[in-house]
C-alpha cells in the first residue's frame, strides 16, 4: 500500500470515528430531552392522590363539607360533614379517572368516568360519563376541591 493511500485510509477512519461519536452524542442529548420533557409533564400535572375538601351550600341535598380522600393504590373515600358515605375504588389513565365498586350510604351502583386537573392545591373534575342514578357523585364532583394539609 502506498503512503498516500494509507494516509487517506487513516483520514477516512478518523472521520468515521468523529461521526460516530457526534451521532452518539446527538442521540444521548435527544433522549435526555425526551426524559426531561416527560418528567416536567409528570411534575406539572402532579398526582391526584391526596385529601381534598369542598364546601357546598346549594343545592340542599349536597349541603355540607365534603372530603374526598384519594389514596395511593386505587382506594378512595368520600365523607360528608365528617361521616364517610362512600368507599370505592378508582383507576387512573393519565388525566382520566374512573370511580366505581362503591359501598356506603351514598354509593353508586355504576362506574363514573371523569377527567381531572390539578393546579397547585386545587383539584377539578369534569364528567365524561356517569349514570343519571349517580347524580350524587356527579353533583359533588362538579365542585372545586382544595387539597388539605
Amino acid at each position: 500500500m502506498q503512503p498516500l493511500q494509507f494516509r487517506q485510509l487513516i483520514r477516512k477512519e478518523e472521520t468515521m470515528k468523529r461521526f460516530s461519536i457526534t451521532a452518539s452524542a446527538v442521540v444521548v442529548l435527544a433522549l435526555s430531552s425526551v426524559v426531561l420533557a416527560l418528567s416536567s409533564v409528570a411534575l406539572a400535572g402532579g398526582t391526584v392522590a391526596g385529601k381534598y375538601a369542598t364546601t357546598i351550600k346549594t343545592p340542599a341535598e349536597f349541603k355540607g363539607k365534603w372530603v374526598l380522600n384519594i389514596a395511593k393504590g386505587g382506594i378512595y373515600t368520600v365523607a360528608n360533614n365528617g361521616q364517610i358515605v362512600v368507599r370505592g375504588k378508582y383507576a387512573l389513565a393519565g388525566s382520566k379517572i374512573t370511580f366505581g365498586h362503591e359501598s356506603g350510604a351514598g354509593a353508586c351502583p355504576k362506574t363514573g368516568k371523569y377527567t381531572w386537573t390539578k393546579s397547585g392545591r386545587t383539584l377539578k373534575f369534569t364528567r365524561i360519563t356517569d349514570a343519571p342514578v349517580c347524580s350524587g357523585r356527579s353533583g359533588v364532583l362538579a365542585h372545586t376541591f382544595t387539597q388539605l394539609g
